[in-house]
Parts: C-alpha cells; sequence; structure tokens
C-alpha cells in the first residue's frame, strides 16, 4: 500500500503557487452530440443492462387491384451490456498536509474528476470499435482505403467513409469525425477543411473541442483513436449508462494519522446501432 509522504511533496522556503498536475489529452467523445447518457440505473437492482431493439421491416409490397395484404409479423432483438467498477485511492499523511504547498486532498480530487472524464471517453471510443457480436450486438461499419492511402484526405478517406452509410448521409446527422493526432496535419492541408477559427459566429465549429468541420461535419482530434484509424459517428450512436457517478469519499486512519481518498464510479458503455459508426483504417504505408 503506497502512501503519500511528506517526501513526495514540495516543502517550501519560498515559492509560489504550485502548479496543479497536467494531463496529456483531452475528453472528446464523452458529452458530445455521439453519445446519449442514461442515469436510470441508479439505484437498481442488478449489474447487466438489456438493450431491446426493434427489427426494421422489409419494403413496401407491390399491390394490385385484388390483391390481399398479407401481414409480416415484427422482430425484436436483445444486446447486452456489463456495468463496470473503476476506482483509485491516495493516502496524505498529516505531515505531508502540514508541511506541503498546497492541499494535497484538493488536488488528489481534482484530479479524480479529470481521471473519471478520461476513462469514460477512452471506453466509449473502445466501443464504438468493438465486436459485440458475443454481447447479442453486431460489428459497426468498416472500411480499409485503398492500396497507397496512408493518410487522410477527403477524397481517399473521408468519402469512402461516407459511402459505408449508403443514402443515409447527412451531415447534421453526424456528431464527428474522430481523427488521432497523426492525421491532423493530413486533414488540415486538405482543401476541402475549414478551420474553426474560419467559421462564423452563427457557424460554430459545434461542440468544444472542435478543430473545423470537413464535408459540414465537426472534427476531432483525440489518441484515444489509434494513428491511422478514424471514426465517422452518428448524432446518439453511444450510450453511457450510469449506475453510480463518480463518488469522492476520504476517511482518516488515526494510527497511521493520514487521510485516505478514494474514488469510485460505476457505468457500462454501449453502441447503439451498428450503422451509426463507421471505423476507417487507413492503408499500410
Amino acid at each position: 500500500m503506497a502512501q503519500t509522504t511528506s517526501a513526495q511533496m514540495i516543502v517550501p522556503e519560498v515559492w509560489g503557487d504550485m502548479a496543479q498536475a497536467e494531463y496529456a489529452g483531452r475528453v472528446r467523445v464523452a458529452g458530445s452530440a455521439a453519445v446519449i447518457e442514461d442515469n436510470s440505473l441508479e439505484g437498481a437492482p442488478g449489474d447487466t443492462i438489456h438493450f431491446p431493439k426493434w427489427g426494421a421491416l422489409g419494403e413496401l409490397d407491390d399491390l394490385t387491384e385484388t390483391t390481399a395484404l398479407v401481414p409480416t409479423a415484427m422482430s425484436t432483438d436483445d444486446a447486452t451490456a456489463t456495468i463496470k467498477e473503476v476506482g483509485k485511492a491516495v493516502e496524505i499523511t498529516d505531515r505531508a498536509r502540514l508541511t506541503s504547498l498546497g492541499d494535497p486532498e484538493t488536488e488528489a480530487r481534482r484530479q479524480f474528476g479529470i481521471l473519471a472524464a478520461r476513462r469514460v471517453d477512452a471506453d466509449l471510443i473502445a466501443q464504438a470499435q468493438a465486436d459485440e457480436t458475443a454481447a447479442g450486438g453486431g460489428t459497426p461499419l468498416a472500411f480499409t482505403t485503398a492500396t497507397g492511402q496512408t493518410k487522410f484526405t477527403w477524397a481517399g478517406a473521408m468519402v469512402p467513409a461516407i459511402g459505408q452509410f449508403g443514402d443515409e448521409w447527412e451531415p447534421s446527422d453526424f456528431a464527428g469525425l474522430y481523427i488521432n493526432s497523426a492525421q491532423l496535419g493530413e486533414a488540415m492541408l486538405d482543401p476541402q477543411f475549414v478551420d474553426a477559427a474560419k467559421l462564423g459566429a452563427g457557424e460554430s465549429a459545434a461542440a468544444t473541442g472542435s478543430i473545423g468541420r470537413i464535408g459540414g461535419v465537426s472534427v476531432f482530434v483525440t489518441n484515444r483513436i489509434s494513428a491511422g484509424k478514424f471514426l465517422l459517428m452518428k448524432t446518439n450512436a453511444l450510450g453511457l449508462l450510469y449506475k453510480r457517478r463518480p463518488l469522492v469519499e476520504s476517511d482518516r486512519d488515526i494510527l497511521a494519522r493520514s487521510t485516505v481518498v478514494t474514488t469510485t464510479m460505476h457505468y457500462a458503455v454501449k453502441r447503439l446501432s451498428d450503422k451509426a459508426v463507421c471505423v476507417g483504417t487507413l492503408a499500410a504505408a
């Protein structure tokens, strides 16, 4: 069991304000239009969530004047997701609190919030790409660019991704395009890319963090997507269901003269529609 002691803290003679810890990466998917958040599981028993889905009816039948309609059976399907628990704990000695600059408990609580958001974001991105066949679901739309197409471009990557959605392409229906930073320069150099700074006040880049648009879709950068891959997602493509939102607790150990601070969170993530997510892979160099 690791304790935070005075050896790990800054014990100042003359110092300015403590610089808060910095983290690489930003939350991009969680909280965006790609995700539906649901708190209905809070307080309910069970650790498995069932997602009932209606099956799609076929096209309308051709009829003649005397043709009798033949009823078609409607169908349902069921997919599941399992609630997971994640957490973190620190233990802060009284000496660390009394001799250090700043308040380590306050800083721990601040970092817990960042870590919780980043974990949910990473899980949503992973679930968007997951094979959910074993859980009663399916696989997302996916394709690999043509041989030699190793860079992200409008014609070589975005257009084929759009093609995966067939006749259901409407830019306003999409929450965003999510790319790795390795493809950032490639996207920004494409003639179809419009920088967020060039969008008028009435045409904001949509969700916070968007670097601009391509084909009318907001573009986001996150290294939680592997280099050489990208996601094109419709609005409400993913589900984030909380059993319990992040909870921070603290307790005293009077023998050790320390304070234990913990955070835990119970939630499940799910791709709500296989046809709402396209996973693109750039061809190998």
